[in-house]
């Protein structure tokens, strides 16, 4: 089987690999009708997966009586925008106003420069998906709406292509209107890293929040070296981390 990059960082053992393979594996091979086989999801979902998934949630639910749009920063395939559409509907059927927005150039990295230290997973190219995908990502968010309560109104969330040293600004530019509850961030380079949160960080309510996914990631320093010399001294909030997936950390604007 030939593996992706995002395969290549894994804190499992060769066994806990070799396991995931038989999953994989069994997965392919599940006979069942296609409805039954979409219900059916819940029987190979790996445990550190679902901690992810419920990270998400647990984040989410911090913003559920606050208004404003959730930003995806470096959303990639848009796992996390998809689960945050879906937990909209779980949490808060009738907010019709929580829009999301995904920001990738989806070819990859980009921004990598001299205060990044790259490496051959992580530096400008990698994590490519191709410029078509923003496409198939509207069309998947937008079924997912219609298939969620008040699936009706669909069409609210917007996926945006670019590099988001320009396209955040230009977003808020645009939409003069639009505050932020809860910004993720996963661009693993210094300077968009930096340059989406000063940007975000105008626009984010008080009390909002901004969950970053590599910030105490030894091997991708971006996050944590933006946060530790640009933001910890400077910026009033509070810090946490998931307790389901340690990895993803959340500071909550004072």
């Amino acid at each position: 089987m030939t593996k992706h990059e995002s395969a290549a960082m894994t804190y499992s053992s060769k066994e806990s690999l070799r396991a995931r393979e038989a999953l994989f594996k069994l997965l392919i091979e599940y006979s069942a009708t296609t409805d039954e086989r979409e219900r059916s999801l819940g029987l190979f979902v790996r445990g550190s997966l679902l901690a992810r998934f419920l990270a998400i949630a647990d984040v989410y639910k911090l913003i559920v009586e606050k208004p404003g749009i959730i930003m995806d920063i470096g959303t990639w395939r848009g796992q996390t925008a998809v689960l945050c559409e879906n937990l909209r509907a779980i949490y808060e059927p009738l907010h019709l106003n929580r829009r999301i927005v995904c920001f990738d150039t989806f070819t990859g990295y980009k921004g990598f420069g001299e205060n990044d230290e790259p490496t051959k997973i992580h530096r400008n190219g990698t994590y490519k998906v191709g410029e078509s995908y923003a496409r198939y990502l509207r069309k998947l968010l937008e079924v997912h709406e219609r298939n969620n309560a008040m699936g009706h109104n669909f069409g609210k969330h917007s996926v945006i292509s670019g590099d988001c040293r320009k396209t955040i600004p230009d977003f808020f530019n645009n939409q003069r209107n639009e505050f932020v509850a809860l910004a993720f961030f996963d661009v693993n380079s210094y300077e968009p890293t930096l340059e989406a949160f000063d940007a975000i960080y105008k626009r984010t309510i008080p009390a909002g929040v901004m969950a970053f996914w590599q910030l105490t990631r030894k091997g991708i320093s971006a996050e944590g070296s933006v946060y530790s010399e640009k933001i910890i001294n400077k910026y009033s909030h509070t810090i946490h981390r998931c307790a389901t997936y340690p990895g993803l950390c959340y500071f909550i604007k004072g």
